[in-house]
């Protein structure tokens, strides 16, 4: 999170580290949303 930006990246990365997915969501209830979207395509997270 950086509150300067008002920005959230997150990346998917699995167990040999590679990057699965990647994105910058907004922080307001529509980038929260698509983040949680994003997230929830992988069933296996922690």
């Amino acid at each position: 999170m950086d509150p300067h930006k008002r920005s959230a990246t997150i990346e998917v990365i699995d167990e040999r580290e590679q990057v699965l997915a990647k994105g910058r969501y907004g922080t307001d209830t529509g980038g929260y949303t698509r983040m949680l979207e994003a997230g929830r395509r992988f069933a296996e997270r922690t």
